[in-house]
């Protein structure tokens, strides 16, 4: 047989409610801060894409400008 402890009343009632309402948004908080450094990071490397694509496009530019050049075509 077990017995059941009584449930608690008054104070001990509501400071046991405020503790699991402050763990809950203590998880929700670290939750919400894991997600935002996840969408930074694929923000950085979207970024980080983009940069390369247009460098690569300008370099690309450059490379064809001076061929041009060299044959004497303007």
């Amino acid at each position: 047989m077990t017995e059941e402890s009584p449930a608690k009343r008054g104070d001990a009632a509501w400071k046991e409610q405020r503790d699991a309402i402050s763990r809950r948004n203590a998880d929700a908080h670290k939750r919400a801060l894991e997600q935002k450094r996840a969408r930074s990071g694929v923000a950085a490397a979207s970024a980080r894409a983009e940069i390369d694509r247009e460098s690569r496009q300008l370099r690309d530019l450059n490379t064809k400008i001076s061929k041009q050049q060299a044959r004497g075509v303007r």
